[in-house]
């Protein structure tokens, strides 16, 4: 599986706005909307298994992503992950979210499961439920020159999620494979800009599932 390596620093509405303002000086944008559908059988055997399987709409585009070992560290994700565009019309209809019988669906899978450690899965019975979603608004912009002290382009993407039940995420994220050295000159920036940004604790999918969740017996 394909790692990916994040950095993830949490905005408050002021500073998400101040950055949004900025980065438009800067670079030409682009925003998208997403529904973010979150996946998994009714005893949540793939979130038990460390895993997380997504199908993401943008539009009429719809990408399905597998991700695994998913941790966060000082506002650093790293994570195995696999995705790949549902281009096909067949394809497609089979994931429109609804319950998916597990089999099938583990066979469209394929080596993703061997691939995540899910090998004991495949064989279940089941079905294949959609556990909820999010919605997200994404503005990227891609920084030709970098940002000071780290003068090689970088592709940021704020991020404006909504859960269930009106709770909003302001986020910035920046992939890199040199994430832990970036970080201080990122940081740096969003400080000299007057933008508090804070290192997130979790992962988007881990704050939905805290959400979610429902209240402890008392």
């Amino acid at each position: 599986m394909a790692q990916e390596v994040e950095i993830k620093r949490l905005l408050d509405a002021a500073g998400y706005a101040r950055l949004w303002t900025h980065l438009q000086t800067l670079a030409p944008a682009v925003e998208h909307a997403q529904v973010n559908h979150y996946l998994d059988l009714p005893d949540a055997a793939l979130r038990r298994a460390g895993a997380m399987l997504r199908l993401r709409v943008v539009g009429d585009r719809q990408v399905l992503t597998l991700k695994a070992k998913a941790n966060v560290q000082n506002g650093v994700l790293r994570a195995q992950e696999l995705e790949r565009p549902l281009e096909d019309g067949a394809e497609r209809a089979f994931w429109t979210p609804r319950p998916l019988d597990w089999r099938q669906a583990a066979a469209r899978l394929g080596d993703w499961l061997r691939l995540a450690g899910l090998d004991a899965l495949a064989a279940r019975d089941g079905q294949l439920v959609d556990v909820g979603n999010t919605s997200n608004v994404r503005r990227i912009v891609r920084l030709s020159t970098g940002v000071p002290g780290w003068p090689r382009p970088l592709t940021l993407e704020l991020d404006h999620t909504r859960y269930p039940g009106g709770v909003d995420r302001l986020e910035l994220e920046c992939e890199d494979a040199d994430a832990e050295a970036l970080a201080p000159a990122l940081d740096a920036w969003l400080a000299a800009l007057g933008v508090v940004a804070t290192p997130a604790t979790e992962t988007k999918y881990a704050q939905f599932l805290r959400l979610a969740a429902p209240p402890s017996a008392a």
